[in-house]
């Protein structure tokens, strides 16, 4: 079973599920202000956090089995998923495999970075990634431009240091199966959500593979594509952060998730 925490002890479900390199550290600011009112679960995907040694394959649907799993051991029903990052496609992948459990969903500046064939997809990032000082070049390069001149400095080596330490074959296999999973699964199971999808983004990663943030008013590819494809969502540009939206703009992070599941009935 994977690492879990519950904070909280009454209320509806909230389950939090971290991006690439990520743990549910990354939720604190979220279960501090919603605890009193919901369930808050957090968890570590596998090869991450208290996770980490959990074997392969470290791939999207396994991992959304792994939630599912994990929802289904604990008796969690009618909930809202929260993903960040990697963190969107596990809980949209979730939803799919067990719909009867989720309630709602919420995606924290996810993107879609595959396109195409998915075996080519995963080749040409894997080799754009590398191996050995290649590798540690990319990743490193790929983590700072999550950051902006606001990010703390305390929360940015706390990023860099897990990400250091993730094993460079895991990470290969991970980000690459990831856009694999968006080139060839990703339209497919949007299209099959049927539970409202809260959406709030704060950056965009350009084909170039560079993240930006985003400007009050943006729209992006990435946007368009889930407004063409999910029946019901909405979404919020929160402007001027970075990648780690639920930590440098709390506060409306945790507006949107309280609205959303303050919002939903209750089956």
């Amino acid at each position: 079973m994977i690492h879990h925490e519950i904070v909280g002890t009454s209320g509806p479900w909230l389950v939090f599920v971290h991006g690439v390199t990520a743990s549910a550290r990354d939720w604190r600011l979220q279960t501090e202000a919603l605890s009193p009112r919901y369930r808050c679960l957090t968890l570590d995907l596998r090869g991450h956090g208290q996770s980490a040694a959990m074997p392969g394959p470290y791939d999207i649907e396994t991992m959304a089995a792994d939630v599912v799993a994990l929802l289904r051991h604990l008796s969690v029903g009618d909930a809202v998923l929260i993903g960040h990052s990697m963190g969107t496609r596990v809980v949209a992948a979730a939803a799919l495999q067990a719909p009867e459990k989720v309630a709602g969903l919420v995606f924290v500046d996810g993107s879609r970075q595959g396109n195409g064939d998915p075996l080519a997809a995963r080749d040409g990032v894997l080799a754009a990634i590398g191996q050995g000082q290649q590798a540690e070049d990319f990743i490193g390069a790929m983590f700072e431009m999550m950051f902006t001149a606001a990010t703390s400095a305390a929360e940015r080596e706390q990023v860099m240091q897990r990400t250091r330490a993730m094993p460079l074959a895991t990470f290969r296999e991970l980000f690459g199966n990831m856009v694999a999973w968006d080139a060839g699964r990703m339209l497919a199971v949007l299209q099959q959500l049927t539970m409202p999808l809260a959406v709030v983004q704060s950056t965009q990663v350009t084909p170039q593979r560079e993240r930006v943030s985003l400007q009050p008013g943006d729209t992006t590819p990435y946007l368009d594509m889930l407004r063409a494809n999910v029946a019901h969502m909405t979404v919020q540009v929160v402007p001027d952060v970075g990648h780690f939206t639920q930590i440098e703009a709390a506060a409306a992070v945790n507006a949107l998730i309280d609205e959303l599941a303050g919002s939903l009935p209750r089956r």
